[in-house]
């Protein structure tokens, strides 16, 4: 009997080991980033960097701070969901600037993360530095995003990162639904031709075309009327010849005289300079994408005016009373004339 048990025991101990093989291969984690590399995670990251305020935020939306131990400085002065005073009540580090140019490298190696979650944007020039250094690296959109679906997909793709993909996918059903809402919001000022100006450098940067804020703008009903492609500079002439219904600008440190300068004061539109709050809101290809909504329309009533209200709700109920009227008045018209001919018919008789 006690040969036998001896005889199993070799057997037993190769099932653990595979047994143990299989598990380890079971938690292991494969994703694709936007730069199409296929990154392999032996399992779920417990020591993060995030090198940009709107990944730190969908850390934070997702229920993941405690996993991230360095971060960009804009983060560390980040409001959103008090991001800032969770990170520093947690040692976490930072690691320098938003641009690629100011990270500090160093801090990341010394910081030995399991992963680092990167803007292809604005970090995309530091990949090669950080593989040299077996350091892993998943890159999402970020600041480069064209789109809203593809922010939502960024949420998702640092879910799949962290084995969260149900909370990525409620965040994303939160997301979607504020843009819904928001579109019902705005209705009374669906139409409206609007350019919103991020910076003045060298120029008046716009969000044209293929931008987030282009999508968000179009998803919500209002029309942005910068036709340039992506982030562009251009004249305060050609902002001119777009004629925008109103001018909003999400710049951190513009202020009246800045926009002055720049010249478009002169143009006779109605501009509205945010606050950094709302800055931060309408500029952050992130969470902070679901309260955009109720910016544009502090915005627009500020520019604008309060929206006429109607008994059917909004410019969508006065074009429908309108049409009705319209319906009305040719029925009547064609009523009249039908009754003088049939009159006309019977006197000739």
């Amino acid at each position: 009997m006690s040969k036998r048990i001896y005889i199993w025991i070799p057997t037993l101990l190769l099932l653990l080991v595979a047994l143990s093989v299989l598990t380890t291969a079971e938690q292991s984690i494969v994703v694709e980033d936007v730069l199409g590399r296929h990154v392999e995670l032996p399992g779920v990251p417990r020591r993060v960097v995030s090198m940009a305020p709107s990944i730190t935020e969908i850390l934070a939306e997702l229920d993941l701070l405690d996993r991230v131990v360095g971060v960009d400085s804009f983060s560390m002065s980040d409001w959103y969901l008090n991001t800032s005073g969770r990170l520093r009540e947690m040692g976490v580090v930072d690691v320098g600037g938003y641009w690629w140019s100011t990270i500090r490298v160093e801090e990341i190696l010394r910081l030995n993360p399991d992963v680092v979650l990167a803007d292809s944007g604005a970090h995309k020039p530091l990949l090669e530095t950080l593989e040299s250094y077996n350091v892993t690296v998943v890159y999402i959109h970020g600041g480069s995003a064209r789109s809203v679906n593809e922010v939502l997909s960024d949420i998702y793709t640092i879910g799949l990162v962290f084995n969260e993909t149900n909370r990525a996918e409620e965040l994303i059903g939160r997301i979607t639904s504020g843009l819904n809402e928001g579109f019902k919001i705005l209705r009374p000022y669906s139409g409206r031709r609007i350019l919103v100006v991020l910076d003045f450098w060298q120029g008046i940067w716009v969000a044209g075309r293929a931008t987030f804020i282009d999508d968000v703008l179009s998803r919500l009903g209002l029309v942005n009327v910068a036709t340039t492609y992506g982030w562009s500079a251009v004249s305060v002439e050609t902002v001119s010849k777009w004629s925008p219904d109103l001018i909003i600008v999400a710049c951190s440190y513009a202020t009246n005289e800045t926009i002055r300068e720049a010249g478009l004061y002169d143009l006779g539109k109605p501009i509205v300079l945010l606050n950094s709050t709302e800055v931060d809101i309408i500029s952050r290809p992130g969470p902070l994408i679901q309260l955009v909504p109720q910016v544009l329309y502090t915005a627009l009533e500020r520019g604008l005016g309060k929206p006429v209200e109607t008994p059917q709700g909004g410019m969508a109920g006065a074009m429908e009373v309108n049409q009705a009227i319209a319906i009305t008045i040719v029925v009547a018209i064609v009523v009249f004339f039908t009754g003088l001919y049939i009159g006309s018919r019977r006197r000739g008789s």
